[in-house]
C-alpha cells in the first residue's frame, strides 16, 4: 500500500481550518503580608494581575514576565507555572489559554512603576479580597494558585470545571 500524501494546498487548507486559542500569561505577586499585586487597567472594567497577552513567536513565561516589566517596571526572576485556565468559548475571546507563574514575594516599599499608556493605579489585595477587585471566578483561580505556591502542584482548569 503506498503512502498518501496531502498536497502542499491541501495541506495549508488544512493547517488553516485548525482551532487557533489566544494565549495570555499574568504573574502571581505577593508582598510579604500575603496580599496579590492588582492593577487597574484603563481599557477595561475591574483589575487585573500584571500580565498580558503572548505575542506570536513568544513562550508564556517569556510573555509574562516581559509584560511585568513593561506594566510595573519589576524586573523579577521568572517564576514557575503555578496554573493553567482553559478558557472555552469565551465570548468575543473565543477559546484562550491563561497561563499563571509565580512573580514571587516583592518588599513592601519595592518602586512599582505603572505603565501609563495602560494601567491607571495598583494595590495590594489580601486573598480574602480578590472577588471585589476581580470578580469570584478569577478570585478563585489565584486563590488556587496560592495554595499551588506552597504545595509545588500546577492547577489545570477551565471554564467547565470552574466559573
Amino acid at each position: 500500500m503506498a503512502d498518501t500524501y496531502l498536497s502542499p494546498e491541501d495541506f495549508r487548507a488544512f493547517v488553516a481550518s485548525l482551532p487557533r486559542r489566544r494565549l495570555a500569561a499574568g504573574a502571581l505577586i505577593t508582598d510579604p503580608n500575603g496580599s496579590v499585586l492588582v492593577a487597574k487597567p484603563n481599557y477595561k472594567d475591574g483589575w487585573t494581575l500584571p500580565g498580558g497577552t503572548v505575542e506570536a513567536g513568544e513562550a508564556p513565561q517569556e510573555g509574562c514576565f516581559r509584560e511585568v516589566v513593561e506594566e510595573t517596571g519589576l524586573r523579577l526572576e521568572p517564576g514557575r507555572l503555578l496554573l493553567i485556565f482553559h478558557g472555552l468559548s469565551m465570548g468575543e475571546w473565543g477559546d484562550s489559554a491563561y497561563f499563571l507563574y509565580d512573580g514571587g514575594t516583592i518588599p513592601a516599599d519595592a518602586p512599582i512603576r505603572l505603565q501609563a499608556e495602560e494601567l491607571l493605579e495598583y494595590r495590594f489585595v489580601p486573598a480574602a479580597e480578590l472577588d471585589a477587585y476581580v470578580g469570584p471566578g478569577f478570585a478563585g483561580r489565584l486563590r488556587r494558585a496560592l495554595e499551588a505556591r506552597k504545595t509545588g502542584e500546577v492547577v489545570e482548569l477551565s471554564s467547565t470545571s470552574w466559573g
